[in-house]
């Protein structure tokens, strides 16, 4: 072969390459777009089937053979999971779309992760999470709001179990155990006295 026949095959299979990828980012965009509209209509099942299908087409497997996940398809991933009611899985997807170097994607994927923790009632955790979110972005309202909201909860869980509270709620058990007969059974609430 020559060098010219060379040069045109090794044209041609690039151009095959790029329309490939090509192809297989548009298929990408056009999922993400109908996801969000999806979403918006509360069919989760659906979003979550067109997720499937993106990731069996033949021009994703490659791309992810190629290069890691991608962090846009498990961030939308990870929304569709925490709406169907699956934290696990959803947590799981967020920790994949933090990867990213892209700071709008990452900062969305920790805020919803952190939130994910938050329901849980892992108050330093979640304020770890949305302190991260406050580094990307200081202007972030919401995690500004939730970040106070965690380490006031972490204040409250705090003194929820300290001596004076348990010692106090062990004398009020007590009292709920000794027999008061039968001279205020009748006489409305009991009147008690510290």
């Amino acid at each position: 072969m020559s060098l010219k026949n060379l040069t045109k095959l090794f044209l041609l299979f690039l151009a095959c390459g790029l329309m490939f990828y090509g192809y297989g980012y548009y298929k990408k965009y056009n999922t993400v777009t109908r996801l969000e509209e999806k979403i918006k209509m509360g069919r989760y099942k659906e979003a979550l089937n067109a997720i499937q299908q993106l990731e069996n087409s033949l021009a994703f497997r490659i791309s992810s053979k190629i290069a890691k996940e991608d962090p846009v398809i498990a961030y939308n991933k990870g929304v569709v999971y925490a709406l169907m009611e699956n934290r696990k899985k959803a947590g799981a997807e967020y920790r994949k779309a933090m990867e990213t170097s892209d700071p709008v994607l990452k900062a969305r994927a920790i805020y919803n992760n952190a939130n994910l923790i938050a329901a849980d009632m892992d108050f330093s955790t979640a304020a770890m999470q949305y302190a991260e979110v406050l580094k990307i972005d200081a202007n972030d309202f919401q995690a500004k709001k939730n970040l106070e909201r965690m380490r006031l909860g972490e204040q409250q869980f705090g003194t929820m179990f300290t001596p004076e509270q348990q010692e106090r709620e062990d004398r009020i058990e007590a009292l709920k155990l000794i027999p008061w007969g039968t001279k205020y059974r009748y006489s409305g609430e009991q009147k008690i006295r510290w």
